[in-house]
């Protein structure tokens, strides 16, 4: 049992030792500049072993330290005001490519104060993100353990938090999750995808390796405002009973790709999970989750999942569906 255990517990390591791109994250937390205004940041450096090299900037001024966090495990504070030239000499320092990304735009960004915190979980020194003051922040932007992120999220809602974080693709899935994203208390970010990650070794890994294959699929979650929620996704198709096939067990449509969703129907639809990036919650409504729906008949297996209708029976089951209701229906004449 306690092999089993201790190879459960290295599983679980290895999938959190993924360290996020500079370049990935310029590229997203540069699109919610004005929302970082005036804000204190707080950064949860999880495997980051270069804080005992690190300068710090707190707030009553400049502190030259060789270990950001303090024989306590206390998170220490960057204060961009205190020496902007010095900040600037020592960045290379920084090792946690959120911060130092943050630091160096803070001036820019009108960031009020950058925080860091550091856990190590083999050695299990530093602040765990589950016991940081989160009343002294207003926004979390991270790169969370994947195999905490349910836990990570529910302890961003429960201390009432802003946060932009990374999160594997698989998470769309999670029921609690999904909830949250159908209640409209959080949503994906911008980027499509990432382009890879460094693992704790060094060792680079890109998102599409030569041979095609994802080794992690990722996405940005936030519940910071992003512009496409506003924008009305133009809908070109008309439905038909032809284009459109009808669910075996669910009383709804088929459809293939979000661009075919039709401007005509007003009834339940199952579009990709890719519709999430072009959801606008004032055009349409998430009714659920395609294997998550009460409704949904149980059959050839013990799995709930939908069957498009052939013929009146059962004929293919689609990739994962989410159910949604345009809110805007054109008719036609």
């Amino acid at each position: 049992m306690g092999t089993k255990k201790s190879l459960y517990k290295a599983n679980r390591i290895k999938d959190d030792e993924f360290f996020t791109l500079y370049e990935d994250i310029a590229n997203e937390v540069s699109l919610y500049k004005e929302q970082l205004k005036g804000k204190r940041i707080i950064c949860p450096c999880d495997w980051d072993e270069s804080y005992n090299e690190e300068l710090v900037y707190k707030e009553e001024g400049f502190v030259g330290s060789s270990n950001l966090l303090d024989a306590g495990g206390t998170i220490k504070r960057i204060d961009i005001k205190a020496s902007k030239k010095k900040i600037e000499k020592d960045l290379a320092l920084i090792r946690c490519n959120f911060v130092k990304f943050l630091v160096a735009h803070a001036d820019t960004y009108g960031i009020t104060s950058i925080s860091a915190s550091g856990y190590n979980p083999t050695t299990h020194k530093g602040v765990r993100f589950q016991d940081i003051d989160y009343s002294k922040y207003d926004l979390v932007i991270t790169n969370p353990p994947f195999s905490q992120f349910r836990e990570f999220v529910d302890t961003m809602f429960k201390n009432e938090m802003k946060f932009l974080v990374i999160g594997p693709l698989t998470a769309i899935t999670y029921r609690d999750i999904f909830n949250y994203i159908q209640d409209n208390k959080m949503w994906l970010g911008y980027a499509k995808q990432l382009s890879g990650f460094r693992l704790l070794d060094g060792t680079l890994v890109l998102s599409k390796n030569p041979e095609g294959s994802v080794p992690r699929a990722c996405k940005w979650y936030t519940n910071l405002d992003v512009t496409y929620r506003h924008d009305k996704l133009i809908l070109t198709e008309n439905y038909s009973s032809e284009k459109y096939p009808n669910y075996y067990n669910y009383k709804g449509i088929n459809v293939e790709k979000t661009k075919k969703i039709p401007y005509d129907y007003a009834g339940v639809m199952g579009v990709p999970i890719t519709f999430l990036t072009k959801y606008n919650p004032e055009q349409f409504k998430i009714i659920g989750k395609g294997v998550q729906v009460e409704k949904t008949v149980r059959f050839k297996g013990d799995k709930a999942t939908l069957w498009i209708e052939k013929d009146d029976k059962p004929y293919k089951a689609p990739f994962e569906r989410i159910l949604i209701k345009n809110k805007k229906v054109i008719k036609n004449g």
